[in-house]
């Protein structure tokens, strides 16, 4: 999927939710804490949010952000597997990095070995 292609699907997503929770623009801006104009450009796919824009966006309308980027015929069960699945994977990469840079201190205290010994 492209910018372009990603960029809609947020924009159709977030009417979607908005028309689902019955929230006019003027709501769901006041909610999330944005202007009516800048709601009004995401919706229409001309402005990018930054990720706190979508976390109150998501906060006001009462879903999680990861809503916002779900095609239709996906399930929300399988995008929270996927979460659950990287940040699991992060976690054993972070213990991974931790275990070889304990290593690598442990090395670097060893001294040289000395011109006989070689």
């Amino acid at each position: 999927m492209d910018g372009n292609a990603l960029r809609a699907l947020l924009a159709n997503n977030i009417k979607w939710h908005r028309a689902n929770c019955g929230f006019s623009q003027e709501k769901l801006a006041e909610l999330a804490g944005i202007s009516i104009s800048f709601l009004s450009a995401i919706e229409t796919g001309k402005k990018w949010p930054y990720p706190e824009t979508l976390a109150r966006l998501s906060a006001a309308l009462n879903i999680s952000a990861a809503e916002f980027f779900v095609q239709e015929g996906v399930s929300l069960d399988f995008v929270d597997s996927v979460g659950k699945k990287a940040n699991e994977a992060l976690a054993l990469l972070s213990e991974i990095h931790s275990g070889l840079t304990g290593i690598l201190s442990r090395m670097s205290q060893v001294p040289p070995p000395c011109g006989t010994c070689l």
